[in-house]
């Protein structure tokens, strides 16, 4: 996992695509649901520079754990002179595991305490933004709507059997920060 993060930071300083502009890179700060992080994306151009894909990677927290979601941006922009604004779609996992005991109902009536572990499954974003471009560098805002799913017991069962679901999670994610 490391190793993919690295390679996600890392991406846009090493490619040839960069020197044409084909290839953007987005180093931002983020207010995550009134958590800060921060995050970088790598973007390749595509369809005379209306479409953008690429990896992210993000360093938050959610419930003062860190999460780390890796996900692909997919960007539908247009260039007017020195401004792109663009809406934006996300689609990735969050890696975020932690150990929590937490009463949940059962079958036979009242509740049960259990410990588990809290996972994170997958996270879908949409949202827009505008980039202002100077000739090197540029600077960014953006907007994202984010859907968060976790692995969370549902019920007791009995013999003490734990039935596992989803946990919906929706947030909001400010970003600002500079694109090359």
């Amino acid at each position: 996992m490391r190793k993919i993060c690295f390679f996600l930071l890392l991406l846009p300083l090493f490619s040839a695509a960069q020197s044409n502009k084909l290839l953007n890179g987005y180093l931002y700060g983020m207010v995550h649901d009134g958590t800060g992080g921060g995050g970088i994306i790598g973007n390749l151009s595509l369809l005379h520079n209306t479409l953008a894909v690429g990896p992210g990677v993000e360093l938050t927290a959610y419930n003062d754990h860190l999460l780390v979601p890796v996900f692909a941006d997919v960007k539908l922009k247009h260039r007017f002179l020195h401004i792109e604004p663009y809406i934006t779609g996300q689609f990735g996992r969050n890696v975020y595991d932690v150990s929590r005991t937490e009463k949940i109902n059962a079958t036979t009536g009242g509740q049960q305490s259990i410990t588990f572990n809290e996972s994170g499954k997958y996270f879908y974003g949409i949202g827009a933004g505008v980039a202002w471009h100077f000739p090197k560098i540029g600077v960014f805002a953006s907007y994202i709507f984010r859907g968060y799913k976790y692995r969370y017991p549902t019920q007791v069962t009995t013999g003490n059997q734990v039935d596992f679901g989803d946990k919906s999670v929706n947030t909001s994610v400010i970003a600002a920060g500079i694109v090359f």
